[in-house]
């Protein structure tokens, strides 16, 4: 009787586990065949896809048109006037000063300190002799506005030119000086600085250059009475230095 029980719970035990592993086996062939038609429905969508890609139209995309903003023009600049019996004279037909050139290597720049008034550009110490002696002093916005048509403020790298010229950095400002070699002529016309002082005036030339080194500082060249070397810096734009104009 023993022996019938066992048997009986191996058959029950063996049917159980081919039961389970039919139900598996079911449920595996089963997810076979949907995977399968989900691939075979995917690949007709993306056929149809493609073929309706091919078919659509070339679109030439037109950009939004700019909106264009007023332009605020600047008043024109007189153009100068060369002297046509003096080939080294400028005249500025602004205000008709006369100014000396001089042709220096490649370059061509007014041989005298700039005296065209600019508003708020002032004389040495407010005295309008000054001016006429040694031109008038600038901020560097004002430099910027100064020069006649044809003529520019000279950035850093046309300065270097003049300086490499005249011999480099330790030599050039004895060229360059009044009386010097090089027929530049730099007055010593000195400085006048955004607290209202007066300096220098006969010992040192100071002048813009264009090339802004951030929102409150530009670079400026010195030249010096008793030293040759030049001086190469930047200053506050709101302090006021001579300006030489290049030709353009």
């Amino acid at each position: 009787m023993k022996n019938v029980i066992v048997a009986v719970i191996i058959i029950i035990l063996m049917l159980l586990g081919f039961w389970y592993y039919m139900g598996k086996r079911c449920a595996e062939v089963e997810m076979s065949h949907k995977l399968a038609l989900k691939t075979a429905v995917q690949r007709a969508v993306d056929s149809v896809h493609a073929h309706a890609a091919l078919n659509i139209p070339l679109v030439t995309y037109e950009a939004p048109k700019k909106i264009e903003q007023p332009v605020k023009v600047s008043p024109k600049k007189k153009k100068p006037v060369e002297n046509k019996e003096d080939p080294n004279l400028l005249v500025d037909s602004r205000d008709g000063q006369k100014y000396k050139t001089v042709q220096i290597g490649d370059q061509i720049w007014m041989a005298q300190n700039l005296n065209f008034n600019v508003a708020n550009s002032v004389c040495y110490e407010g005295v309008d002799s000054n001016c006429k002696d040694f031109g008038r002093l600038y901020s560097w916005s004002e430099a910027m506005v100064a020069c006649p048509e044809g003529w520019h403020l000279p950035a850093d790298a046309e300065w270097t030119r003049l300086i490499d010229f005249n011999g480099g950095i330790m030599k050039a400002g004895g060229a360059l000086r009044e009386g010097g070699t090089s027929g530049f002529n730099a007055l010593l016309a000195g400085y006048h600085d955004k607290a209202g002082f007066y300096g220098k005036i006969g010992e040192s030339s100071y002048h813009w250059s264009a090339t802004a080194q951030n929102d409150n500082y530009a670079s400026f060249k010195g030249i010096y009475k008793t030293v040759d070397n030049m001086g190469a810096y930047t200053y506050n734009k709101k302090d006021r230095f001579s300006v030489r104009c290049i030709k353009d």
